[in-house]
């Protein structure tokens, strides 16, 4: 076990085993505006970590470095001990915020071109999740409702084998039933250990009591790293958290 220290000078444990996701110094920049600046983090392996912030606070940015998708001005990004980057996509398994699926596509044709795409697909885990998710497979992806597509999108990212799952927003204008759904079933593929979640959001009420961890960001940068065990022993719920840094 080691020791790192979070920006206001804590303590914090971090395990030996590799990490899932490790920053270091990222900074990124649109034309002249900085989106991230100078970001440093550890996700331990086997974790659930909220990255929290408000809208625009550069979330989907930092999401979409950590995947490969957009490259860092610097820094660097490992996903297993390995550098992030095309290869390690097959690691990974991500659900964007405001994404759409092909709507002239039945749910079932999308899981078998899913099937198709995927070499780590598991359609027995596939078929198990449509059940538990409650989403029928001879609907038109276009006439379901924004929870359903939102369970259809998780479903995509569970039915892979990749140890990491990245969630980006999965309650932006999700009903009730639906996030606590969804929030039900990342707890049930955390049941073995072998899978990191990444989930950014700056709604929180759903997941407060699943994060082992945060990563607060605003303003691009880093503005607390905290251990929720910690936290609560320090009699702080995480809402209260970021209603303290955020506020």
């Amino acid at each position: 076990m080691m020791t790192i220290n979070n920006v206001e000078g804590q303590a914090l444990k971090v395990p030996d085993a590799p990490a899932a996701v490790e920053c270091r110094s990222l900074s990124f920049k649109v034309k002249h505006k900085v989106i991230l600046n100078d970001i440093s983090f550890i996700i331990p392996q086997g974790s659930i970590t909220g990255l929290l912030g408000p809208n625009g606070a550069g979330k989907s940015s930092l999401l979409r470095i950590i995947t490969g998708l957009t490259p860092a001005e610097a820094g660097s990004v490992s996903i297993n001990g390995q550098p992030a980057g095309i290869a390690r996509l097959g690691e990974l398994s991500m659900l964007p915020d405001r994404s759409s699926l092909p709507g002239w596509l039945t749910v079932r044709e999308w899981l078998g071109f899913a099937a198709g795409i995927y070499p780590d697909w598991e359609e027995a885990r596939a078929q198990e999740l449509l059940a538990s998710l409650s989403v029928s497979a001879d609907a038109l992806i276009s006439t379901l409702s924004r929870g359903e597509e939102a369970r259809l999108q998780l479903l995509t990212c569970l039915s892979r084998r990749a140890p990491l799952i990245i969630l980006d927003e999965p309650f932006t204008g999700v009903d009730m039933i639906s996030r606590e759904v969804i929030a039900a079933t990342v707890v049930g593929e955390m049941a073995d250990g072998t899978r990191t979640f990444l989930i950014a959001t700056h709604d929180i009420r759903e997941m407060e009591l699943l994060f082992d961890r945060l990563i607060l960001i605003g303003g691009g940068a880093i503005q607390g790293i905290e251990d929720v065990e910690q936290l609560r022993r320090s009699g702080q719920s995480v809402e209260s958290r970021y209603r303290e840094v955020f506020a």
